[in-house]
């Protein structure tokens, strides 16, 4: 029911394109006829136009008897058409105008319909008329694309993939002198696969399909080499549910649990060309649990289709994707424990400090913090990170703010409200210690179940200072103590304040003992709120030398 296959995928896009359809100008005395209007704009948009001229052809490959759908798509692409700006480029509409790198996303998906209108050998009027208005569309697009800079790093790849694949289908096209100033660059992956972005919810996609198509058009291996790397990175940061970690990530998918599906297509489109088992698998794996979970996907389908359409169905047998591993990326900050249903990340450099996931069950991230002059200062973040065969440890200097902790002085001269800020740095200062921290976690496998040893000793500060260690659950779960059993609600805070407790999640637990609490400060100044989670407190008054059992299993008990 739920394998990547053409004819599992062809009919949700079918109901995407309907969908879509409903937003179609069909009054041809209308100025924007074939346009498609933005619900949330209330206004024509020319990706959307767009993402039904690919998603329509793409049917119409698939079933040759659909000529409506041509006919719809070409009014749609003459749209696109009148839409472009003098230059070429065109606009997105909530923030990018005469936008290259927009146009090049027009553009990298517009030329996948020639190509594939061209392998399939399609003969009619209909498509006929379709690629022309195609084509004058992307080649006006080049123009403007080789000279139109871009904001992101991601847009870099992506304007280059658009040029090559204009420049594979019209061979007269001039694209060199702008492709070559990319590629000098080099590409953003780090020697772990991880780009600048490190975005595997949303903009590793879009740059592995990118690479793909340049390792596909022009000579640049290291495009090749580049998106395999990150995709075998990726791998690794899977949860047991096809949700991905995303706590690197520098983008707008940071800390969000998605199925990163739009993944699923590059695996197929890198297995093509350069054979992993593994990638196939892991494209199958996230197409079923998208499936499985009746997850959104329709954003994706068309580069799945496409995938299908030029390589073909899958093979049923594949290889495996890692599910039983320990990592350390010591550049990323990064270590990851995967056991099977059991996921957790341990990051340096970020006040999210551990998460943890089983099955269904989601401890999206441990913090820690000390009422200690506010701010960075009595945040615990990982200054270092260092693992053994047991396990590993963050430690937090406490000095993140280099004039604090600690008082200013006078100055002995006048001071101008308006030069206020500038003379700050020239104020002698009385300093306090810092509070110097150690986080250890170790892995355990024992009578209460899979999961890890959480020990937080403070090493240096001021006695007496209001510390926790604050358990962010994803809402949902059943709370139950020896005293209680509810279900918690997002923006909720509940304090452990001896023994232990249980989170679960259906079938699925997650455990936490013993509890701690020298205070209840349900909000402690500067600590990060959690408003979309239900935080479980443990309380304390430093020193601090409090070792947690974190347990997960599945079932009545462990």
């Amino acid at each position: 029911m739920f394998s990547l296959t053409l004819a599992n995928v062809l009919p949700r896009l079918a109901d995407s394109v309907a969908d879509l359809g409903w937003t179609q100008i069909t009054d041809r005395n209308h100025p924007d006829y074939g346009a498609l209007v933005n619900p949330e704009y209330d206004l024509p948009d020319v990706h959307s136009a767009v993402e039904f001229v690919v998603s329509s052809a793409y049917l119409a490959l698939a079933d040759p008897t659909a000529q409506e759908l041509l006919t719809r798509a070409t009014a749609a692409a003459a749209f696109i058409n009148r839409a472009q700006r003098e230059s070429g480029l065109i606009d997105l509409l909530s923030v990018n105008y005469d936008s290259a790198p927009d146009a090049s996303f027009a553009v990298q998906k517009l030329c996948t319909v020639v190509e594939l209108a061209r392998t399939f050998g399609v003969q009619s009027s209909a498509w006929s008329e379709l690629l022309q208005t195609l084509e004058t569309f992307i080649r006006r697009a080049v123009g403007g694309i080789v000279t139109g800079g871009f904001h992101t790093p991601n847009h870099r790849w992506v304007m280059v993939s658009a040029l090559v694949q204009a420049k594979a289908l019209y061979p007269d096209l001039d694209v060199k002198a702008a492709v070559e100033p990319y590629l000098a660059e080099g590409i953003d992956i780090d020697p772990e696969g991880a780009f600048i972005e490190r975005s595997v919810g949303v903009y590793d996609a879009i740059v592995d399909r990118s690479l793909l198509f340049i390792a596909e058009h022009w000579d640049a291996p290291a495009a090749l080499e580049a998106a395999i790397r990150n995709l075998t990175f990726d791998l690794h940061l899977l949860h047991a549910d096809g949700t991905a970690e995303t706590g690197l990530s520098r983008r707008q998918d940071y800390g969000t649990r998605d199925v990163p599906l739009g993944l699923a297509s590059c695996y197929l489109l890198a297995h093509r060309m350069h054979p992993r088992p593994e990638f196939v698998e892991a494209a199958q794996f996230l197409w079923s649990q998208t499936e499985a979970q009746g997850a959104h996907c329709a954003g994706h389908l068309p580069w799945l289709t496409y995938a299908l359409l030029k390589g073909g169905d899958p093979p049923a047998a594949a290889g495996r994707i890692p599910e039983d591993y320990v990592h350390l990326y010591p550049l990323n900050g990064l270590w990851r424990v995967r056991r099977g249903l059991l996921s957790a990340t341990l990051f340096r450099d970020a006040t999210r400090l551990l998460s943890v996931t089983y099955g269904a069950a989601e401890l999206s991230s441990v913090k820690i913090s000390f009422t200690y002059f506010g701010g960075l200062t009595g945040r615990f973040i990982g200054d270092s990170l260092i693992v053994d065969p047991q396990g590993a440890t963050l430690r937090s200097e406490g000095r993140r703010n280099p004039r604090r902790p600690g008082y200013e002085l006078p100055l002995g001269r006048p001071v101008p409200p308006e030069r206020w800020e500038e003379t700050l740095h020239e104020r002698p200062l009385r300093r306090l210690p810092p509070i110097t921290s150690t986080l250890r976690v170790t892995e355990v496998h024992d009578r209460n179940g899979y999961g890890f040893d959480l020990h937080l000793v403070t090493l240096g500060g001021l006695d007496g200072v209001a510390a926790q260690i604050a358990f962010d659950f994803a809402p949902g779960g059943v709370w139950e103590s020896a005293d209680a059993r509810f279900r918690p609600c997002a923006g909720q805070v509940l304090f452990l304040k001896q023994n232990g407790a249980t989170m679960r999640y259906g079938n699925d637990v997650i455990s936490l003992a013993p509890g701690a609490y020298a205070h209840g400060m349900w909000r402690m100044r500067e600590a990060e709120p959690a408003p979309e989670h239900v935080r479980v407190l443990m309380t304390f008054r430093t020193p601090v030398n409090h070792l947690v059992h974190l347990r997960a299993y599945r079932g009545l008990h462990p």
